[in-house]
């Protein structure tokens, strides 16, 4: 999300063929690594949940004081990210809203919201150190961009993470903590029954997975919209946005990058022919009716007319496939240049992809 306000054997010999494989795929990942030790990354983290609710008494001047020490941020999560912003700001009356924000800060269920988020998160440093690589290799790959500055808050379960603008030449991203505090946290029992909390998606709201969701927000702010809506356009616009991700994280695991769990990582492997089969006949890759495609490229617990066992989103596992073959027999190209090729059509030929046998 962007505010553009302020702008996943048999015998001894079987082990042995594992083994090579298994060794070759991970040293030819490792010479594809970038050596990035050179770039010097300063990363920005503030802890702006615990500046506005360390103190349960914080009065007018000091909701003030952040404001005018964070305003970009401020800005941001005043007026659209904490509950009822939006309703806050019919009002003209600056008290009355000063007001709504001290009684929001000193409510129970955000006092609890903030102890609970605390508990979890005492510190964030191995958030900090891993968003720190991400970036060096951003920077390697996108030198004119510039390094993000990066908050932490709570938005009571309102929020993924979230880009704006922090200045005229720098990005922003606002990271809710609630939103990772693990699989067995109960949400449901505190956010009802919102479909972003099924168990399908909640496996995965944890620590591990926070540098690949705030990455996710950033990439998508750079990629733009996706330049059609065919089926191919959006698997190879997300095809794009993946193999982006994974560059920036180049030891992260395909489950990660996919977030999909281990078994469905290995089924989507095995079965990447059925796959390509079942998209590709009848021309099941030009439709255009987002009924009918929106679980092929967004997150779902499955993929219709495919087994009981694929997951969600197979297109854009199969679009991040067809974009990493295009890399492949296209070396010299860059992740600008990636970009901006914007026909679908003319990548998947030119891509030389063929689902393995």
């Amino acid at each position: 999300m962007k505010f553009d306000q302020i702008s996943v054997r048999r015998g001894l010999g079987a082990l042995v063929v594992f083994t090579l494989f298994f060794t070759a795929c991970s040293s030819d990942k490792e010479t594809n690594i970038p050596d990035v030790s050179d770039i010097k990354i300063d990363l920005d983290l503030t802890r702006f949940e615990q500046l506005l609710f360390a103190d349960t008494m914080i009065d007018a001047a000091g909701v003030q004081k952040l404001m005018e020490e964070h305003p970009a941020f401020s800005e941001v999560y005043f007026n659209h990210v904490l509950p009822g912003a939006e309703d806050m700001m019919v009002s003209d009356d600056p008290e009355a809203r000063m007001q709504f924000i001290r009684e929001w800060v000193r409510h129970p269920r955000t006092r609890w919201l903030y102890d609970t988020v605390q508990t979890i998160f005492p510190e964030v440093e191995k958030v900090k150190e891993d968003l720190t690589s991400a970036f060096k290799y951003a920077k390697y790959y996108f030198p004119e961009k510039e390094t993000p500055r990066v908050y932490t808050t709570i938005s009571d379960f309102g929020y993924f993470p979230f880009v704006y603008a922090e200045d005229s030449l720098r990005d922003g991203i606002g990271i809710s903590l609630e939103m990772f505090l693990g699989d067995t946290f109960p949400y449901r029992d505190y956010t009802g029954l919102n479909n972003a909390f099924s168990d399908y998606l909640t496996r995965s709201y944890n620590k591990d997975h926070i540098v690949k969701r705030a990455l996710e927000v950033w990439i998508d702010d750079i990629a733009g919209p996706p330049p059609g809506n065919r089926l191919l356009d959006l698997m190879i616009h997300n095809g794009k946005k993946l193999y982006i991700l994974e560059s920036f994280m180049p030891m992260a695991d395909d489950t990660v990058i996919m977030d999909y769990s281990s078994v469905k990582m290995d089924w989507v492997k095995a079965g990447e022919k059925n796959i390509w089969y079942h998209f590709t006949n009848q021309n099941m890759i030009y439709e255009t009716s987002l009924n009918k495609i929106q679980k092929y490229i967004g997150p779902s617990p499955s993929s219709p007319g495919m087994p009981e066992e694929a997951p969600g989103n197979t297109g854009s596992w199969l679009g991040w496939q067809i974009v990493r073959s295009y890399m492949k027999t296209h070396p010299a190209t860059t992740l600008p240049q990636l970009l901006a090729l914007k026909d679908a059509q003319a990548i998947l030929d030119e891509s030389g992809y063929r689902p393995p046998r």
